[in-house]
């Protein structure tokens, strides 16, 4: 049972703070294991600028020779080329980690519904940081030109989101677990007071009747 102490601000603070590193141990981790292959096309790119930079020297265009501009007009192409293809991976690594960074966020929320009575305050930092890593999620394919993709990577979220929330303050009756023990004893507290007033009273009758026998 969930007592008061565990729903102090320093509860509040903790779930906070490990929904927040929940989410950047996802983040770095999913990014460590499924890097974004952009990032070569980006480094040839960038050593096609500096060969580029070279061969110019510094000079205007109309100071280069024949083959130089030739040599500037291929590196102009195969930049294009290769900004292209980076924009195409981009998009297409963007879609897939959304959809692993949903997944992960899905499983997240769910530990933190499934194992709420056993896990207490983790259950709460769990739900944020399953919360947080959802967000990064569509917030990274909303990032992408892809329209459909956008529409069913946002459609994923909300049914989980739904589905997360509808087993945790739905069916679990509300996100109350503390207040209604506490109900429920301030309660039978106050029956018990009664009874034993009432027992007093009959206790108080029975005395008198015998005083006056």
């Amino acid at each position: 049972m969930t007592t008061l102490k565990e729903r102090g601000p320093f509860s509040i603070i903790f779930a906070v703070f490990l929904g927040l590193l929940l989410t950047a141990f996802i983040g770095v981790g999913v990014n460590t294991f499924h890097p974004s292959p952009a990032e070569p096309l980006e480094r040839q790119m960038r050593a096609l600028g500096s060969e580029e930079r070279r061969i110019e020297g510094g000079r205007p265009s109309t100071a280069l020779s024949a083959d130089e501009q030739a040599q500037m007009r291929s590196i102009r192409d195969s930049v294009e080329v290769l900004s292209r293809r980076a924009g195409q991976v981009s998009d297409e690594w963007a879609r897939s980690t959304s959809l692993i960074l949903i997944a992960f966020a899905t499983l997240a929320m769910a530990v933190a519904v499934l194992r709420a009575d056993q896990l207490s305050v983790l259950s709460n930092g769990l739900l944020l940081g399953g919360v947080f890593t959802m967000l990064y999620g569509v917030g990274l394919i909303l990032a992408t030109g892809t329209s459909m993709a956008r529409f069913i990577a946002i459609a994923l979220a909300l049914v989980v989101t739904l589905g997360i929330g509808y087993l945790r303050f739905v069916r679990r009756g509300g996100g109350l677990p503390v207040e209604r023990p506490m109900a429920e004893a301030e309660v039978l507290n106050g029956l018990e007071a009664r009874v034993q007033a009432i027992e007093a009273q009959l206790e108080g009758i029975r005395n008198a009747l015998i005083a006056r026998d």
